[in-house]
């Protein structure tokens, strides 16, 4: 079970303060707009209870009910007819003892308050059945007028019960569920707002922000927590590298990725491909050999001098860079630049002068490798000679 925190309703936030201090969920709570003057406090004065006036909460078995007091049950109270009469009533009963502002002259009706429906499963018959006060969940109002969402039980409450001995501690016990390939997930897009763990939820499941770089470790330590309410879709929308979220670089980050990436390439890998989106974005803007000839710019090398790069045995030539690490190169070069000059004369005639970048002694280990892996062989050699040239 988790403590959530959810994104606010299109109304925005509720301007009333909580009694403890924090937020409840706009997700499980919608926002309220209550144009009503009303005092719990002066009620429970009169030794009132709970249910005198909430009387459709002692039946309820659904947290669609609408418990709200109707004007009829104010009425057994208020002598509203009298007031409008001119009469004199025991206590106060003209329209605006409720509605503020109301005036009678104008024959408007008065302004009408929003109470949505909590985005839970629960009965209040139940839970009075087991002999559960109203405090219990909902604290006191000895000294609180207006009651609104800050009286509305938030999760650690629940939670004292709730604890799987004494009652069950399912996420779906409380929260509304759906079934689908997989299983019974919880319902995360909601009419109130997108319902996700906030900061003082028990399972230490912030979804804050930038949650997108931490999340690795909550779900690697607790996977079959994060399924509860994630599909397996919600992992591949970002992992599988086809749309780039747009929170996980910083703007124009294109001008300063190659640092990053030349530091820490795996982690990129794990994103991009390198063949299909890095080497596509590079010869479009005119990185790369195979660059479309109106955006190629000569400058653009990141490679020392060709008679560095391509002739000095030394270690700036490209072959001893590409024995270190292969992954860098292919980051921007395609294999059919490396067989332009490392074919064999067998699988590329056009190019009888094939220079070999195999080192001294490889046919040892050759026959060995092509019986693992023949395709590596085919990139620069026709598979008979891989398999009796070379290899003999």
């Amino acid at each position: 079970m988790l403590v959530l925190l959810g994104a606010g309703a299109p109304g925005g936030p509720a301007s009333f303060p909580d009694t403890d201090g924090l937020p409840r969920s706009a997700a499980v709570y919608p926002d309220q707009r209550i144009a009503l003057a009303f005092s719990h406090r002066q009620h429970l004065a009169k030794a009132m209870w709970c249910g005198l006036c909430h009387t459709a909460a002692i039946s309820s078995d659904s947290s669609r009910d609408r418990l709200i007091p109707p004007e009829a049950k104010c009425a057994e109270c208020h002598a509203i007819q009298d007031a409008l009469a001119g009469k004199p009533t025991q206590v106060p009963s003209t329209c605006r003892t409720c509605h503020p502002g109301f005036d009678e002259t104008a024959f408007r009706a008065p302004q009408a308050s929003f109470f949505p429906r909590a985005a839970l499963r629960f009965s209040h018959a139940r839970h009075l059945a087991l002999k559960i006060q109203c405090v219990e969940c909902h604290g006191s109002y000895e000294k609180v007028d207006l009651a609104t969402r800050a009286q509305l039980p938030k999760m650690a409450t629940c939670l004292v019960c709730h604890d799987g001995r004494r009652a069950p501690d399912r996420c779906d016990t409380c929260h509304p569920a759906a079934l689908d390939a997989r299983g019974t997930r919880i319902q995360t897009d909601l009419p109130g707002g997108q319902l996700r763990p906030g900061r003082t939820n028990p399972l230490g499941l912030d979804h804050g922000p930038r949650y997108d770089r931490t999340h690795a470790l909550a779900a690697s330590r607790s996977r079959e927590t994060c399924l509860v309410c994630h599909a397996e879709r919600s992992c591949t929308a970002c992992h599988d590298a086809t749309a780039k979220p747009q929170a996980v670089h910083p703007g124009d980050y294109v001008s300063s990725h190659a640092v990053p990436a030349r530091m820490n390439q795996p982690r990129c890998d794990t994103c991009h491909r390198r063949q299909s989106f890095c080497v596509a974005c590079h010869e479009r803007v005119g990185v790369g050999r195979n660059a479309d000839a109106p955006f190629y710019v000569p400058q653009h090398r990141v490679h020392p001098p060709p008679e560095v790069w391509w002739m000095n045995p030394g270690p700036q030539h490209h072959g001893v860079q590409a024995a270190r690490n292969i992954g860098q190169c292919a980051s921007c070069h395609r294999e059919e630049e490396c067989t332009q000059c490392h074919a064999t004369a067998a699988s590329r005639p056009d190019f009888p002068s094939g220079i070999n970048p195999h080192p001294p002694g490889f046919a040892a280990s050759c026959r060995s490798l092509f019986a693992k892996n023949s395709r590596a062989c085919a990139k620069c050699h026709a598979l008979d000679e891989a398999a009796l040239g070379p290899c003999k």
